[in-house]
């Protein structure tokens, strides 16, 4: 029997928050201090160059003669929203650089994305960075796994490529969001094993629903009062969004 898992999204409508970046040392002001060359050993740090990043301070570059790359763990929430990004110089034939990162739980297992890096934005989708004469920005928005609690941010570079990297970002979204809470919400049951979603409240009026999968892709919105059909969705892990009233809340 398939079985759903609810995690919780709280947005307040109307409500920005500034994310605070997670990364340590993300542009290299104090050289390399808290990064690490990435697996297998044969990788190694990129060189440190002053004056040339993308912010005018410091950047790191690989004039790379073999596949080589650097990563640093950062602790994260799973069920949050991240927003991952970095600035990078490529030059070469569009196979030279990319993102090739992957989430740890609390067992240090490694969790991706995507079942597989075709479909992982976090592994480029199994492609590469564009070549690029001039600092460029690659972004992504990701929700993390549920049982994900650190995000290895890992670039690699690749033979006969030169590459830069620099002003490495990752913000939590979901954190420092204004708090409206729904007066006697409760959702139930959690695994969903039934087919059906309860979600019922003081207020007993409709509610907007939005479920999304651990991809951050809508998979359902509609509105209730009491309860959404999820028959259709396969079992995993899912994030619900509930909006009544004008507040969002779990």
């Amino acid at each position: 029997m398939k079985k759903l898992y609810i995690s919780f999204f709280i947005i307040a409508l109307g409500f920005t928050a500034t994310a605070q970046n997670l990364v340590t040392n993300p542009s290299f002001n104090n050289g390399l201090t808290g990064w690490t060359a990435g697996f297998p050993n044969t990788y190694t740090l990129p060189t440190l160059i002053a004056g040339d990043g993308s912010d005018g301070s410091n950047s790191v570059q690989y004039i790379a003669t073999a596949t080589t790359g650097f990563y640093q763990d950062v602790p994260v929430t799973g069920g949050h929203t991240l927003k991952i990004s970095f600035w990078y110089k490529s030059s070469g034939d569009d196979t030279d650089a990319r993102i090739w990162s992957n989430y740890k739980d609390a067992a240090n297992t490694i969790i991706y994305q995507a079942a597989t890096a075709a479909e992982d934005p976090l592994r480029n989708n199994n492609g590469y960075l564009p070549s690029a004469t001039t600092w460029t920005k690659h972004e992504i928005t990701v929700v993390a796994p549920a049982t994900a609690t650190v995000f290895s941010f890992a670039v690699r570079a690749y033979a006969n490529g030169t590459v830069s990297f620099d002003q490495f970002s990752v913000e939590d979204m979901s954190l420092g969001v204004k708090e409206n809470n729904i007066a006697g919400l409760k959702v139930y049951p959690n695994p969903v094993t039934n087919g059906k979603l309860f979600i019922t409240s003081d207020a007993n009026v409709e509610k907007t629903v939005a479920i999304y999968d651990v991809l951050g892709k809508q998979v359902v919105n509609t509105t209730a009062t009491e309860s959404v059909n999820v028959s259709n969705l396969k079992g995993g892990v899912y994030i619900v969004k509930i909006t009544e009233e004008g507040k969002t809340a779990t």
